[in-house]
């Protein structure tokens, strides 16, 4: 091959010493760094953003499995094996950074993510359960049913006290007919309100 950077995906898969399709899995995951016409793998580079986006929280089992695969025993997650001049057994350096143009990634921050969303999903639910959150459907239609009942009764009170008023000498009379009527409107539109968590 005249560039020995640049490989198709199943030879990539091969020089990893993974089965054909590991690489296309590597390619559908955004891991790989593909030449202009999206058909060869920059090898380099694509290794590069391989260890720059990998999971270290799996570092030990991939290094249990490359040494199964390589048929000698396992070296331990904390100890990388490199050589002295940062190569990986052989072609290219594993702490080169990647190409510019191509996407950051990293992968802790991505899980810590998912993790956080998750956890607030889970209280989400679990506080709707407990009745302490409500849907806004819900509380939208018991607030424009409470307002409606409230608006009635305040718009009633005129019709209803008016005769009584009308003859009443007394301004604490007044004054209590008043109270009581606008104590009623109000408790009616609280009891309207109190069955939303219900």
């Amino acid at each position: 091959m005249a560039d020995s950077n640049v490989m198709t995906i199943p030879e990539f898969s091969a020089h990893l010493g993974y089965g054909r399709t590991y690489a296309y899995q590597l390619r559908d995951e955004g891991r790989l760094v593909m030449t202009e016409d999206g058909k060869r793998v920059l090898v380099a580079e694509s290794i590069a953003r391989i260890e720059a986006t990998k999971d270290p929280a799996r570092q030990g089992v991939a290094a249990r499995h490359a040494a199964q695969r390589a048929g000698r025993p396992a070296v331990p997650a904390a100890e990388p094996s490199a050589s002295p001049g940062g190569a990986s057994d052989g072609d290219a350096p594993l702490e080169a950074p990647a190409p510019p143009g191509t996407p950051a990634f990293n992968f802790q921050v991505a899980k810590a993510k998912r993790e956080h969303f998750a956890a607030l999903e889970a209280e989400a639910a679990y506080r709707a359960r407990m009745k302490e959150l409500l849907e806004a459907a819900d509380v939208r239609a018991a607030l424009v049913e409470t307002m409606t009942i409230l608006r009635t009764s305040i718009e009633g009170i005129a019709h209803r006290l008016a005769p009584a008023l009308a003859a009443e000498v007394d301004e604490g009379e007044v004054r209590a007919l008043l109270d009581a009527e606008i104590r009623h409107a109000l408790s009616t539109a609280a009891e309207s309100l109190a069955k939303v968590g219900r």
